[in-house]
């Protein structure tokens, strides 16, 4: 890959441009209409926004229809750029605010929206509100085949989207309660009318209603923007007027990135972090939710046993897998949620089952498995950006007598087979993670709630106590909610259904820019030059 090693004083030179003042008092009113309480801004970040940027992407998009991706971070950081929401979440104050909808009325089961006037795809036509609710109502229905249909919608689903042309506004109402409905829309993508008509052609050609429009592109290797004027902006000066996504999958060779100075904002995973910590200061993206072993737990599939589950947990110690995976850049856990998120509980964590590899080794030949006993050979699946981790986790379980088969592949190849019905997998340390700092994602991956095969419920897992917290969290609010989830999370604690092993953390690096980032997606809308 070529690449452009700009001298610091041009890059400084191109990076200069203003943002205007009058535009942040503007979203400051808009965020006081929209929520009612007093909130600031990411957008109004001091300094200056860049006339250029280049972002580094961790692996390629997988698609460009943002309802039927696996959502790595080169995807999701992509859908930032080429597509826009009803709302965003202000990645520093957790606070939702304006983005296509200027203010909104919301209840358990529904949200009315009010639109910007005067919006518009990123290829001139208008986006009417009708349009909008089209694109709503593609992501809710289930023959979409969207793993994300549950989580953004709940367990009962839409009862009605409602896009009207003439009142210029959107309404979303589901069948049950679910609090966690507007934290949903700041992460469904509206597609633009010609992507709904050729959902085909939409995986390779977007058809966005973002900021940016692709100029042009180079799969795998390299892609253009350019910021089109999208009236959905409150200044189309807050964000870069062209942007360049270089597509990276080397942990090493990104981090040599910032050393040469050939990319402005680099994320960084593993053990290059360390390095580049010395000379440039991170701005840590922290993920919701840990990574987790999860388990096949089909008819007749080992791990459908919890004695067998409960083995494998005892077998681990989150502190070497996090080594082995992050090189220590994430952080050890005991619990699914992590602290970053609503409801997070430390004690939940004394539920897992405790690292003692020998105690682990005994349980195994107690079942029957091991020295003297059957052979248990399991199926571990392993991909990319988890280092050495399946490694660690092989040989951990062949350590205390199981025969480990390991499949190593990427993020998609991983969500495929356990996305699937044949069951062709044992175990995985499957990244948990969610842009939603909430655990009803983890409904849609775990929960006989949504319904058993397809793309919920990957693991088939029957744990009818997390069922039960997982239906009454979305439908309570204040510390009620909160006390579910915990439940919730409990549950799944107690059977070994989930085995937390590390809370993923990316470092991400620049010398010039400073930015509000998440674990996989930078907020395009924060960057500034640094003062």
């Amino acid at each position: 890959m070529k690449l452009n090693h700009r001298s610091r004083a041009d890059r400084r030179s191109a990076l200069r441009r203003g943002l205007g003042s009058a535009a942040v008092v503007a979203l400051a009113v808009s965020v006081l209409t929209a929520c009612g309480s007093d909130s600031s801004s990411s957008a109004g970040t001091s300094g200056e926004a860049p006339d250029e940027a280049t972002l580094v992407l961790r692996n390629d998009v997988d698609t460009f229809d943002p309802m039927l991706t696996a959502a790595e971070q080169g995807a999701v950081q992509m859908y930032e750029a080429l597509y826009d929401t009803l709302v965003r979440r202000n990645w520093k104050t957790g606070e939702y605010e304006p983005a296509m909808a200027t203010k909104w009325e919301a209840t358990p089961t529904k949200i009315d929206f009010e639109l910007k006037t005067g919006l518009k795809c990123s290829d001139g036509t208008d986006l009417k509100p009708t349009d909008i609710a089209n694109s709503l109502k593609r992501l809710a229905d289930p023959k979409t085949g969207s793993i994300y249909t549950g989580r953004f919608f709940g367990a009962g689903g839409v009862k009605e989207i409602v896009g009207d042309d003439a009142a210029n506004t959107v309404s979303v109402e589901v069948n049950e309660p679910h609090s966690d409905l507007i934290d949903s829309m700041a992460t469904a993508f509206i597609v633009c009318p010609k992507g709904l008509e050729d959902t085909e052609a939409l995986a390779t050609a977007p058809q966005g209603s973002g900021p940016y429009k692709v100029t042009s592109m180079k799969r795998g290797d390299t892609y253009e923007l350019e910021d089109w004027g999208s009236p959905a902006l409150e200044d189309p000066k807050s964000v870069p007027a062209k942007l360049t996504y270089r597509v990276v999958t080397s942990d090493s060779t990104r981090a040599n990135l910032v050393d040469t100075d050939g990319a402005d904002i680099v994320s960084v995973v593993g053990r290059d972090s360390k390095r580049l910590e010395a000379t440039v200061e991170p701005v840590q993206g922290k993920a919701f939710q840990s990574d987790s072993v999860v388990f096949n737990q089909r008819d007749g599939a080992p791990f459908a046993d919890e004695t067998l589950r409960r083995v494998v947990a005892q077998a681990l110690d989150a502190e070497s897998y996090t080594k082995a995976a992050s090189f220590d850049v994430g952080e050890a856990i005991d619990t699914l949620a992590t602290p970053n998120m609503d409801c997070y509980v430390e004690s939940n964590g004394d539920l897992k089952p405790k690292f003692d590899k020998d105690q682990a080794k005994a349980d195994l030949e107690a079942a029957g498995y091991g020295a003297g006993g059957k052979e248990l050979t399991v199926r571990l699946l392993g991909y990319d950006l988890q280092n050495s981790g399946p490694e660690y986790v092989a040989d951990a379980l062949r350590e205390i007598g199981m025969k480990v088969e390991i499949t190593n592949g990427t993020l998609a190849q991983a969500a495929g087979i356990v996305y699937g019905d044949s069951g062709e997998w044992d175990l995985l340390v499957f990244p948990m993670n969610a842009p939603a700092p909430h655990l009803y994602p983890a409904v849609t991956k775990m929960s006989s709630n949504l319904g058993e095969g397809g793309s919920y419920n990957f693991g088939r897992i029957k744990n009818a106590e997390f069922d039960k917290y997982a239906a009454l969290a979305p439908a309570t609010t204040g510390d009620e909610r909160c006390e579910n989830w915990s439940k919730a999370e409990a549950a799944l604690l107690e059977r070994a259904d989930v085995v937390p092993m590390m809370w993923p953390i990316a470092n991400y690096f620049s010398k010039d820019l400073t930015f509000e980032t998440g674990y996989r997606t930078t907020d395009l809308r924060t960057i500034r030059v640094k003062g």
